[in-house]
Formats: C-alpha cells, sequence, structure tokens
C-alpha cells in the first residue's frame, strides 16, 4: 500500500473517502465562482437595458442558474488539477457556457430563440472556442500562451454577447466595445491556435529530436528507474534501463506496456494519480512494488506532471527504500521488545537529552516515586529534588563523573522520597552516548525500587554490627568504621579512645561469668551515657571497648571526655551480691599527636597508648604522644633487627645456676637456667623484657625458643662430656604461650628433642600459670606427651597467676618455682613468709620439688632451708654468666 510519508499506512477506504471530498470541495468552489459570475453578468445586463430585478423571468433565471450548478458539477470532473480537459470537455464547457449567458439574457428580455442562426452562430462558437483551448491545453503553463488564452475567452465572451443581442432584440448592437472584444477574440485566439501548431510541428523536427534524445540520454544514466506516463498513469510512454531491470515484465494491452504490473496493490495507482492531478506534483510518496524476480520491495516515488510531445504526461522516479524500510521495522521490534522488556523487568526507563536538558520518565518510574498524575516531570531537577538529603549530592557526583568519561557507568543506589512521604531505596544503572567527538549528547538508564531487599540488608547488618551482651556496637562496626575513614582528612578534628578493664579475668573467674557479663554490661552503659549521638562505641571483644569521638578540636579535649568517663567508670560496681571497685585503663589517641594519617593508624595508636596504661599498673590514662610515637619507631626497629638477630649471631645465652638448699648448710650445683640475651650493634645490650615481647609480637619466638634449646642441650652435653655434670643435672629453658598453645608449634618441638641425645630429666622447660590454664584442658595432652619423652616441667612464677588448685594436680609437673615477689619480701611481711611456707608443703604434697628464685641474701637462703624448700636461685648464689663461668661454677661444684 501506498505511503505519502513516513509514517504507517492508512487503510484503503481512506484515500477514497479524500478523494471524494477533495471533489465535492471544488465542485463546491466552482459553483461559487459560477453564482458569482452569473450574479455580475445579470447586474452587468440589467444596468445595460435599465431595468431592475423585477423584470427577471423567473423560469429562466431558474433555468440560467440551473445551467450554472450543471456546470459547476462538471468542469472539476472533466478538469484534473493540472491536466487539461479533454477535447469533447472543451467543447461541452464552451457550448455551456453560451448557454447560460443566453438563459440570462432570456430572464431579462424573455426572448430566446435557438433555432435563431444568432444563437446557433454562439453555439458554434462557445463549442469551437472550448475545443480550441482544450487542445492548445499543453500549451497553458506557459505564462504567455495563458495569457493569449485569457485574452481569446474575454474576446469571445464579448462575441457570445453581442450575438446574444442580436438574437433578442434582432438587430446588431453597434457599441464599440462588443467590436473591440471581437477584434480580441480573433487575435488572441488565432495567436494561440497558430503556438499549438508551431509545437505540434516541432514534434518532427531537428530540434524536437535532439530534445528527446538528450533526455533519454539522461534518463537512462540516471540510477535509480524513470519512467514517463500517459495523463492517466497508464500506458507508458517511455522507461529507463534501470526500470527495465528492476520492475517485473511490463503487461501490454495492444496499444503497448502500461503500469498493471508494477504496483503491488492497483488502488495504489489510483491513488498517486489523483495526489499528481491535485496538486501538479508529488513527493515521498511510499507505495509497495514488484520486482522482475516476483518479490516485492518499497518505493519512494517523486512524480510530476509534464508535456511530452505535446501531450500531458507523468514523470515518475522510483527510489528502492526496502532497507530503510527494513530498518524502521526493526527498531519498531526493537523499540517493543523494549517496551514489553522493561515493564517486565518492573524498571523505570529515563531517557536524557543532554543538549537540550529534557529527561523522558516512562509511566514505570513514575509509578515508582509516586508522581503526582498529570504533573510534569521533564528536567533532571524533576528528579533530583526528590533524592535524600543525604545522597543527593553523591548522586549529583556520581552522574557528573560519568557524564564526564571517568566511569563506564553509572550503578549506584539512594534514597528517593515517594509521592506520599516516606523514602524508598532505588537502585539505578545507566550509560551514556556519545558522538564521534567523545561528547556526551544522551544518558538513559533505568530505576528499580530495591526498599524490600535494602531494609532486609539494614537489618542484617545491624544484626551483624551489634554486640550481643551489651547492645551496644561491636568489633566488625568499629572495623568498618576503621576501613571507610583511611585518610587524614577523614580523621581530622576527632579522638579514638580504647578501654580496657582491669583484672577482667580474675573477677570473671572468682565471681562467675554471670557477675563478668554484669561487669561489662555496666561498663558499657555508663561510658554509652557519655557518648554523643555522633560518636561511636564498640565493644572490641572480651573487656576492650572503644570509641570513636567526633568535633573533637585536640587532645586537651579529649582529655577532658576521658576524665569525666573515668569519674562514671570509678564508682563501684553490683555484681550479684558483691559490690566492688573495678579499675579501667585508657588509652587515647588524636590526629594532632602522633603520625596517624588514617582510622588504621590513630586506633593503633590508641592501642598502644593503652599498652602502657596497663604496664604502669593499669586504672590510668595514656595519651598517645611523641614520647610514645619515638617508642614505638624503635619497638619498630627492633622487630625489624631482630628477624636477623641469630643469624648475625646477636643472640648468645648466659646461664644462672640452681643451687640445692641441704639441710647441712651446703649448696651443690643442680642445674642451670639458660638466659637469652641479645647484643645489638648499635645500641648495646637489650634486656630480655624488653625484645622477648617484640619476639611474640613479631613470631619470632618459636625459631628463637628452640635454638635456646639446642643452645642448652650441646652446652649441657659438652660439661657432661668433661665430666663436670651429676646424674641428675638438669638445663631449663623457658617456653612461651606461642611455643606451646598451637599444634605446630608443638611438633616442631618433638621434632627437635627428637635430633637431641639428652639423657631424660636433663632438659626443664618452664611454664608460666597463665600458659597452663590458657587451655587447661589441651594443656595436660601436651605437657603429658613431653613427659613421656624424659622431659621434666616446671611451674614458673607460681603465686603471680591464677591457676585452679583442682587443676593443678592433674598437670604433669616436676617442679614448682617460687616468684621472686615473694622471697624477697619474707623478712619485711609476716604474709609473704606465710604464703612461701604454704606453697612449698603445697609442692611437696604435690610430690614436686620446689624451686625459690630470686634469693639475694643469705638471710633468705636460711629461712627457705629452714622451711623445706629443695632448690634455690639467686644473686645470692650467682648472676647470670657466659657458659665458660658456668663451666667454671660447675668444677668448684659447691656455691656458698
Amino acid at each position: 500500500m501506498s505511503q505519502t510519508s513516513t509514517a504507517a499506512s492508512p487503510s484503503r477506504d481512506l484515500p477514497s473517502t479524500a478523494t471524494w471530498r477533495g471533489r465535492l470541495r471544488r465542485v463546491l468552489a466552482c459553483f461559487t465562482v459560477g453564482v458569482v459570475l452569473w450574479a455580475l453578468q445579470l447586474a452587468l445586463l440589467m444596468l445595460e437595458a435599465g431595468t431592475g430585478i423585477g423584470q427577471l423571468q423567473p423560469v429562466t433565471t431558474g433555468g440560467s442558474l440551473l445551467l450554472v450548478a450543471c456546470l459547476a458539477w462538471f468542469v472539476p470532473r472533466a478538469w484534473h488539477g493540472h491536466e487539461p480537459p479533454s477535447v469533447l470537455a472543451g467543447v461541452v464547457i464552451g457550448a455551456g457556457l453560451v448557454l447560460i449567458h443566453f438563459a440570462s439574457i432570456a430572464a431579462l428580455t424573455g426572448v430566446l430563440d435557438l433555432t435563431a442562426w444568432p444563437a446557433l452562430g454562439a453555439l458554434v462558437l462557445g463549442g469551437l472556442s472550448g475545443l480550441g483551448l482544450a487542445w492548445v491545453g499543453p500549451l497553458l503553463i506557459d505564462l504567455r500562451a495563458a495569457t493569449g488564452a485569457a485574452l481569446a475567452v474575454a474576446g469571445g465572451f464579448g462575441l457570445v454577447h453581442a450575438l446574444g443581442l442580436v438574437s433578442a432584440t434582432g438587430s446588431w448592437p453597434a457599441h464599440p466595445l462588443l467590436m473591440t472584444l471581437a477584434s480580441v477574440y480573433l487575435l488572441a485566439f488565432g495567436a494561440v491556435l497558430g503556438a499549438r501548431l508551431a509545437d505540434l510541428s516541432l514534434v518532427a523536427s531537428p530540434r524536437s529530436i535532439a530534445r528527446k534524445e538528450r533526455f533519454r540520454v539522461i534518463a537512462e544514466a540516471l540510477p535509480i528507474p524513470i519512467i514517463l506516463t500517459t495523463a492517466d498513469h497508464k500506458r507508458i510512454v517511455f522507461s529507463n534501463r534501470r526500470s527495465r531491470q528492476q520492475f517485473a515484465p511490463l503487461a501490454d494491452n495492444g496499444e503497448g506496456p502500461t503500469t498493471d504490473a508494477l504496483f503491488v496493490h492497483a488502488e495504489d495507482r489510483g491513488r498517486l494519480l489523483d495526489l499528481v492531478r491535485r496538486d501538479g506534483s508529488v513527493e515521498n510518496h511510499e507505495v509497495e512494488m514488484r520486482r522482475a524476480d516476483g518479490s516485492t520491495f518499497w518505493a519512494l516515488i517523486a512524480a510530476r506532471s509534464v508535456t511530452f510531445n505535446g501531450e500531458p504526461s507523468i514523470l515518475a522516479g522510483y527510489y528502492d527504500i526496502s532497507d530503510r524500510k527494513a530498518a524502521e521495522e526493526a527498531l519498531l521490534a526493537s523499540e517493543v521488545r523494549y517496551a514489553l522488556i522493561s515493564r517486565a523487568a518492573n524498571d523505570g526507563i529515563w531517557d536524557w537529552d543532554i543538549p537540550s536538558g529534557e529527561v523522558y520518565y516512562s509511566s514505570r518510574w513514575r509509578e515508582i516515586v509516586g508522581a503526582e498524575p498529570g504533573k510534569r516531570l521533564s528536567t533532571l531537577e524533576d528528579w533530583l529534588s526528590r533524592v535524600h538529603p543525604e545522597d543527593v549530592q553523591r548522586l549529583r557526583r556520581e552522574i557528573d563523573e560519568h557524564v564526564a568519561g571517568h566511569t563506564p557507568q553509572l550503578d549506584t543506589e539512594y534514597r528517593i522520597r515517594h509521592g506520599d512521604g516516606r523514602y524508598c531505596w532505588m537502585q539505578c544503572r545507566a550509560i551514556a552516548l556519545r558522538n564521534g567527538a567523545g561528547e556526551p549528547i544522551r544518558m538513559a538508564g533505568s530505576q528499580s525500587d530495591v526498599t524490600l531487599r535494602k531494609t532486609y540488608e539494614i537489618n542484617l547488618l545491624n544484626a551483624a554490627y551489634e554486640d550481643r551482651l551489651t547492645g551496644i556496637n561491636n568489633r566488625a562496626f568499629f572495623t568498618h568504621l576503621v576501613d571507610t575513614r583511611n585518610t587524614a582528612g577523614a580523621i581530622d578534628g576527632t579522638a579514638v579512645l580504647m578501654f580496657n578493664v582491669d583484672q577482667f579475668k580474675r573477677i570473671n573467674d572468682s565471681l562467675g561469668s554471670g557477675a563478668g557479663d554484669a561487669l561489662l554490661i555496666a561498663v558499657a552503659r555508663r561510658l554509652a551515657a557519655r557518648v554523643k549521638p555522633q560518636d561511636a562505641l564498640s565493644r572490641l571483644g572480651g573487656d576492650e571497648f572503644a570509641i570513636w569521638l567526633q568535633e573533637v578540636a585536640d587532645h586537651t579535649h579529649a582529655l577532658d571526655m576521658v576524665e569525666l568517663m573515668m569519674t562514671d567508670l570509678a564508682q563501684p560496681y553490683s555484681l550479684g551480691d558483691v559490690e566492688m571497685p573495678v579499675g579501667v585503663s585508657v588509652g587515647i589517641a588524636t590526629p594532632t599527636l602522633g603520625d596517624a594519617a588514617s582510622g588504621a593508624d590513630l586506633l593503633r595508636n590508641a592501642r598502644l597508648a593503652l599498652d602502657r596504661a596497663k604496664l604502669r599498673g593499669g586504672g590510668r590514662i595514656e595519651l598517645f604522644d611523641d614520647a610514645l610515637l619515638r617508642e614505638t619507631n624503635m619497638r619498630r626497629q627492633l622487630g625489624k633487627d631482630l628477624t636477623n638477630a641469630e643469624r648475625q649471631g646477636q643472640i648468645f645465652f648466659e646461664y644462672q645456676p640452681v643451687v640445692t638448699l641441704d639441710p647441712d648448710g651446703t649448696s651443690r650445683v643442680a642445674g642451670f637456667e639458660a638466659l637469652m640475651r641479645w647484643r645489638h650493634p648499635e645500641l648495646g645490650l637489650i634486656p630480655p623484657m624488653r625484645f622477648i615481647p617484640l619476639a611474640e609480637e613479631a613470631g619470632l619466638i618459636g625459631p628463637l625458643g628452640l635454638f635456646a634449646i639446642t643452645c642448652a642441650a650441646r652446652e649441657s652435653e659438652h660439661w657432661a662430656e668433661a665430666g663436670l655434670v651429676e646424674q641428675k643435672f638438669s638445663m631449663s629453658v623457658n617456653l612461651s604461650t606461642r611455643q606451646i598453645s598451637d599444634r605446630a608449634g608443638i611438633m616442631r618441638l618433638h621434632k627437635l628433642l627428637d635430633k637431641l641425645t639428652l639423657p631424660p630429666g636433663r632438659l626443664k622447660l618452664e611454664i608460666t600459670e597463665s600458659v597452663l590454664m590458657s587451655d587447661p584442658e589441651s594443656m595436660v595432652v601436651t605437657l603429658d606427651e613431653l613427659r613421656r619423652r624424659g622431659v621434666e616441667l616446671s611451674l614458673d612464677d607460681f603465686g603471680t597467676g591464677y591457676s585452679s588448685l583442682s587443676y593443678l594436680h592433674r598437670f604433669p609437673l616436676d617442679t614448682l618455682k617460687i616468684d621472686r615477689s615473694f622471697v624477697s619480701r619474707m623478712s619485711s611481711a609476716p604474709e609473704a613468709f606465710r604464703l612461701v611456707r604454704s606453697i612449698i608443703e603445697l609442692g611437696h604434697d604435690l610430690g614436686l620439688d620446689v624451686v625459690a628464685e630470686g634469693v639475694e641474701a643469705a638471710e633468705e637462703a636460711e629461712r627457705l632451708r629452714e622451711l623445706g624448700c629443695d632448690f634455690a636461685q639467686g644473686y645470692y648464689y650467682s648472676r647470670p654468666v657466659p657458659a665458660d663461668a658456668a663451666e667454671a661454677i660447675l668444677r668448684k661444684r659447691v656455691i656458698g
């Protein structure tokens, strides 16, 4: 079917209806013009005769008006737009005009004799004039020919009027104007007829032949089909090579090839013909046509009326637009598919025309945000003005970054205000389209409501970030906070506080876990009462709490806040039936002191300050300052240096003798304790209490512990080969928590023992109460394995830890060592003396040897001997000495 634009083709009835409406309009127009001219004609006749309307004959007046109506109906049918009427139609039109004029004269005079020679002559004149004008019609497109024809018509009317007066009055009028019009008619009509004859004579002239050959050459060279047809667009006068190749074989009805086979739908040809007749030309008219192979295609037609060989014709060009139509259909299918997918996906679609600023929002988008029906939404601000104040700047920034080409796509989540006032969570995905210069021209995307998912995530997050015991934030929340504040700007004006409940383990063990939980809850509530809404309070685990203060001017402001909190924390706590005060240690870190450049640095500094507060006895506030920063840097450097200390020969050992307390007052060397030392190349001798914690932090304590056992065993074997040691001689080495608490460390220890050739009882490993009670059940198994290998076990610093007597008898121990803090106070503090006596008695009751550490005076040695202590160790007998000095002590065998 045809199309007069790129729009979809209308139904087949619509063009026919339009054609009839056009014809009706033309009939009414002709009738209006005819009535006006008829009225003017009567007025002129009455003016000329000097009569009025009352003298008009009703019958003849009505007859003349009826003739006007008939001619108004006939002219549009005979004269199609720019196509002149046929010769027969010209005769009818000319004779009709003469009859109308004669009827008008008869209406005024009452005399009408069509059989008289003047009337017959006028009818013949009118018919011949109409015939002549129709014949010269092809020339009327020329202005000069049209002017000549107009003059001929005017002159003809003058002659017809004169003959009408002759018919009515019987005499020829002597009016000079009528004679002039008669002359004009003859001259003008003769000139037009002469021009037409001259044009016909050119058909076979060399000029005409050259002009037609030029047309043929040009038409054959064109890459599109060109067809010249008769005025009815049926018979083909000329077709170029391209049309003969593309179109189906042209049908021939005996008068020449026709256009019957060209159009898929026969009515399309009539519709095209109507448009050309009405407007003289047509462009961008789309019809479906048939190719030579029988397939169909869409063509874009441009056609116009022309005169060829003196005959009215239609010249048309056909442009194949099948590819464009296929693309349009594919685009339409894609748009339909996209619309279906969008509705199925339940997403709201938006499309931003960046140069104009116009934004299209789909009905689903408007529905999601609850936009008022009928409200115009057409700008980006109509969208962003609804976004939550906490999200809008981020969304603007992300849109700007994508438009600028900094991100591959926009994928973000935000809250938007619904029409009912509530905020909904949205997920938006979009991508920008750019022109050849890389400039953004469009940005389109989708928006989906994810409120349900986000609510579920927030609830899960709250559950994941909440400490179940205290109800405050937990370690995961504080860690997330630290990770997000990863720049110096993010921690500016803040402070991190770390709290640790002193002696919490002792309270938990002595009063029970219920009392311990009640204490933690009370501490959390007292801290929460002091923090502001913008501050973050978290329990990091166990008895540790942390607060991230906001809007802190400097470290003095943070100190003031902590002092208020410490006042609250110092109040007694009700723990079951017991009410008691509990000390709390605090570490403070601010960006104004130290080297913190991120949240992680600030948290590290606060922890270091807390560690120093605990090392200094607890129950105090410590601020991370430059001194602690230097100490921290020193510890960090020592930790690095310790890594290579053993390989570089900086680690060595000194040996302190363990002597017997015989009843006869003698003290024989029963063994040595191997004590590790580090001689730093720049700092000199570094005490164990300083580098052993560094070794534990750096994970070096395991290799160093094995190195200590290896060196002690080597010295012991050397002294045994020299005959300097007795059968019960032992070499003591300290074990750290990490060496014996994990299975990998225990396996490495067993592997080393497999390599040593020490007799049973020669190696004695010392462990502390805290190590013993870290996992009592597992420790029983581990110690039993070592005991079966002939390794003796000693409980070091007994009395300073929190070991349970119910567990003590279960451990396969050989020795108890009394801590030096009790031994040194035996003479001055009776309770210390009684405690030492009790430990000695307990050890003997358990079948264990007892060793007293830190003996520095003869009086202490004598009192221990009186109490029945088995062994002693301390400066009174000898300081820790190198291996050669220890060998010299062995050769003496007796000390003191």
